[in-house]
């Protein structure tokens, strides 16, 4: 079976179905209807938006008592399933009925499944990419409505998770397709956070730098790269100029120069990898701080040149090209930042050390990148 209900027409069939039970006051067969519903329409579409909203329109008193149906359910799920009815085996619909439970008793009753929803996201904290084949983020999202947020660490295997499916060498991973669904970027969207993700040496010292340095340095941190942006645009450009004159010029290069030097430390706490990730995922940049990484290399280039300055985009150059994560690079992406920022320099030095790097670098996207960057130098 797919994931995905791509038959709206179904969808509709199943909304009726729903409503004719309601009007009728049947709410233990809309409950067993709704369950046989989410669990033919696969696991990236369960109830479906629609039909869930339609299911939160119903009166309070008939969505508790739907919410804790399920609930119920959910603890002796094992007395009443079949795989007749349900064509699904035991977990999954228990799977369901936690995301269907929290999600209908949602502004209601924030209590209801709570315990079970932590645990499920628990499991999160370690992992470097978020490979379920369920909508888990409804569940962190069913937690924040209930004015409960998840621990940072689960934050963050959202955000690697999203950050991916714009990178290359994860485009094609479950992972990658579960960051790019419309329901993860809305979580993420309000879900409270730290500037960056914990657990890399140059990341936690920003953190801590920019924590005692008030909202300057956070907004500083919050200019990140866009993801799919190649160079910094002009409005980018201005928007760094300014935040950089908020915190001082000297003082903000002398802080990233700093970061930048411990980039090339592996992670302060280790992530759980996934066979179908060639590589080891605690040798690798964060994907979503990655994006940080990049904006303040692209950030240096609006300072004056400085020598020390092309000294650090040239180590950050090396360390994103370093293959000790495996047969890839550590992160292409980092490295084209750094290239670009050195020819946006104009330096003669940076001149001097691109034309260095064109004649070792092999990867063939950042090789064609110096090679651009040399051209307009």
């Amino acid at each position: 079976m797919s994931r995905w209900m791509g038959n709206t027409q179904v969808l509709a069939e199943q909304a009726a179905q729903y409503r004719a039970l309601a009007q009728r006051g049947d709410l233990p067969e809309l409950s067993r209807a709704v369950m046989r519903g989410a669990c033919d329409n696969g696991s990236m579409t369960g109830v479906g938006f629609e039909n869930m909203e339609l299911l939160r329109a119903l009166p309070d008193k008939d969505r508790l008592e739907l919410a804790g149906i399920w609930a119920r359910w959910y603890a002796h799920v094992e007395d009443d399933w079949s795989a007749e009815e349900f064509r699904r085996d035991l977990e999954y619909l228990r799977t369901e009925l936690l995301m269907v439970a929290s999600g209908v008793a949602r502004g209601l009753d924030g209590d209801l499944l709570a315990a079970e929803r932590q645990e499920r996201l628990s499991v999160l904290r370690d992992q470097y990419l978020i490979w379920s084949t369920h909508r888990i983020w409804e569940v962190a999202d069913a937690e924040l409505a209930a004015g409960r947020t998840p621990d940072t660490a689960v934050l963050a295997a959202f955000r690697r998770t999203s950050a991916a499916a714009n990178l290359p060498g994860f485009r094609r991973t479950h992972a990658a397709a579960n960051g790019a669904e419309p329901g993860m970027r809305n979580l993420l969207a309000h879900f409270p956070g730290p500037v960056l993700n914990p657990g890399e040496p140059w990341a936690d010292a920003a953190l801590k730098e920019a924590t005692a340095g008030g909202e300057p340095w956070q907004r500083l941190l919050e200019h990140a790269a866009p993801a799919t942006a190649d160079a910094p645009s002009a409005k980018w450009r201005r928007t760094g100029s300014a935040l950089l004159d908020a915190v001082g010029p000297e003082e903000a290069r002398r802080a990233v120069l700093r970061w930048l030097e411990l980039a090339h430390l592996d992670r302060t706490f280790p992530l759980l990898g996934h066979p179908h990730l060639p590589f080891d995922v605690n040798a690798r940049f964060d994907p979503y701080n990655s994006h940080v990484l990049r904006g303040l290399a692209w950030m240096l280039s609006l300072l004056p040149p400085r020598p020390d300055t092309v000294h650090a985009l040239v180590g950050l150059v090396e360390t994103s090209l370093d293959h000790r994560s495996g047969d890839a690079p550590r992160s292409p992406q980092v490295a084209e930042a750094g290239i670009v920022a050195l020819a946006l320099l104009g330096h003669r030095a940076a001149r001097t050390e691109l034309e260095t790097l064109s004649r070792w670098v092999t990867h063939k996207g950042t090789s064609r990148r110096i090679d651009k960057a040399l051209a307009v130098l």
